[in-house]
C-alpha cells in the first residue's frame, strides 16, 4: 500500500475507532449477547491487512484484489482499477458494525429479513467477504434488509447473519454490499460538459458524416450542419444529444483495448472538440448486446496554459485522463452510444409547404 493509502486509511480507521466507541456507548442494552459490541472485533486494527474484497448475491460474485503498490483492481475486469475510495469505504463501514438487536434464528423468517441463501434462486441476500494476503478470511457476512431510525448516534442499519451460525441480527452502522461492477470501477471515462462543447463530428461506417456546433454559448441548441434542401430537425434538441455523448461518460465494465474488435465497417468515430481545447475521439463498436468505446484524449496546441482560473489546463487534464484509459474499451450505458450512433435521417423531417 502506498504511504497516501496508508494514510488515508489510518485517519479513517482513527475515526470509526471514534464513532463505534460512541455507537457502543450509547446502544448499551438494546444487544444481548455476542459481546454487546463490534460485530468482528479486533478488525480496526487490521484494516491495513485486507488485500482481498469480495462481494456477491445469487446472480454474480465481484472480486477485488489489492496490489503491492497499494491500488485495487478487479481481474473479471481486466485488471482494470477499482474505486479505492468506494474499497475502503467497505472495509471500514464492515469493521465499525455494531450488534444492535438480536432477531431471530428461525430460518423460515429469513426471507423476511432477506437473509435467506444466497443459493436461492430468489434471494435478496448479499455476502461481503474480507481476506489477507495469506487466505484468511478477516470478515464474512451475510447482508439483508436496512433499517433507519434506530436510536442513537448512528440512526441507520441492517440485518445481518454470520454464515454457519443461524442467529440473526440488527446491527447498527452505515453498510452497502452493492453487487454491481460499476460501483466497484474507478468508473469515469470521460467528462466534457455540453456547455463546453464547441463542435463535434461523427464519422458513420458506411461513409456518412454528421456535423454539429455551438459558436456561441447563448444559443439554446447545438446546430445541425449540412441539412438536405427540404429537410428539418424533428426535434431542436437531437444535437444536444450528440453532444452529451462526452458528458459524464462513464463505463459499466472494461476490457484491455485488444479484446474488443472495433472493425472499421462497425465502429461510429465521434471527434469532439471542447472550449477550453480538449479533442476528444470516441469509437463506439456493439458486441452482441452490449455497446463498448474507447477513448484517446488530446489537448490543441494553443491549450498548453489554464484559461480560467481555478482550472487546469486541457493538456494537463488530457495527460492525467490518458494516464488512467489508455489502452482500454470500456462497456458503456446503451443510450450513450445509440446518441453517437445516430444519423442525420432519423433526427430530420419533410419541411412542410410554407415552414
Amino acid at each position: 500500500m502506498t504511504p497516501k493509502s496508508v494514510l488515508v486509511l489510518a485517519v479513517a480507521t482513527a475515526l470509526s475507532v471514534a464513532a463505534a466507541a460512541v455507537s457502543l456507548k450509547v446502544n448499551e442494552g438494546y444487544a444481548t449477547s455476542a459481546g454487546d459490541g463490534l460485530l468482528f472485533p479486533g478488525l480496526l486494527d487490521k484494516v491495513d491487512r485486507v488485500t482481498k474484497v469480495t462481494v456477491n448475491d445469487k446472480d454474480q460474485k465481484i472480486v477485488m484484489i489489492r496490489t503491492e503498490a497499494g491500488s485495487w483492481q478487479i481481474p473479471a475486469s481486466d485488471g482494470y482499477s477499482a474505486s479505492i475510495p468506494q474499497v475502503q469505504k467497505s472495509i471500514l463501514q464492515v469493521a465499525q458494525l455494531v450488534y444492535f438487536e438480536k432477531k431471530t434464528a428461525n430460518v423460515k423468517r429469513y426471507e423476511r429479513l432477506h437473509l435467506e441463501d444466497i443459493e436461492r434462486a430468489d434471494s435478496e441476500a448479499r455476502r461481503i467477504r474480507l481476506f489477507q494476503s495469506d487466505g484468511a478470511v478477516l470478515a464474512d457476512l451475510i447482508v439483508g434488509k436496512k433499517r433507519y431510525n434506530l436510536p442513537g448516534t448512528i440512526p441507520e442499519g441492517a440485518y445481518i447473519r454470520k454464515p454457519g451460525d443461524p442467529q440473526t441480527w440488527l446491527a447498527s452502522g452505515e453498510i452497502d454490499v452493492e453487487v454491481e461492477l460499476k460501483t466497484w470501477l474507478r468508473n469515469s471515462i470521460l467528462n466534457i460538459r455540453e456547455e463546453d462543447v464547441l463542435s463535434a463530428e461523427i464519422r458513420h461506417p458506411g461513409g456518412e458524416v454528421v456535423r454539429i456546433s455551438k459558436e456561441n454559448t447563448k444559443d439554446r441548441n447545438f446546430t445541425l450542419h449540412d441539412i438536405p434542401e427540404g429537410k428539418k430537425l424533428r426535434y431542436e434538441s437531437d444535437p444536444d444529444n450528440i453532444a452529451n455523448v462526452v458528458e459524464d461518460l462513464e463505463m459499466l465494465d472494461a476490457r484491455r483495448a485488444d479484446k474488443v474488435d472495433f472493425a472499421a465497417d462497425k465502429t461510429v468515430t465521434g471527434t469532439y472538440t471542447s472550449r477550453s481545447g480538449l479533442i476528444a475521439v470516441v469509437s463506439a463498436v456493439k458486441v452482441g448486446e452490449d455497446d463498448w468505446v474507447k477513448v484517446k484524449l488530446t489537448a490543441t496546441p494553443d491549450a498548453q496554459k489554464t484559461k480560467e482560473k481555478g482550472r487546469e489546463s486541457a493538456a494537463k487534464i488530457a495527460e492525467q485522463v490518458t494516464d488512467r484509459i489508455d489502452g482500454w474499451a470500456f462497456k458503456v450505458p446503451s443510450f450513450k452510444a445509440e446518441r453517437l450512433r445516430r444519423g442525420a435521417k432519423e433526427m430530420l423531417v419533410d419541411k412542410k409547404a410554407g415552414s
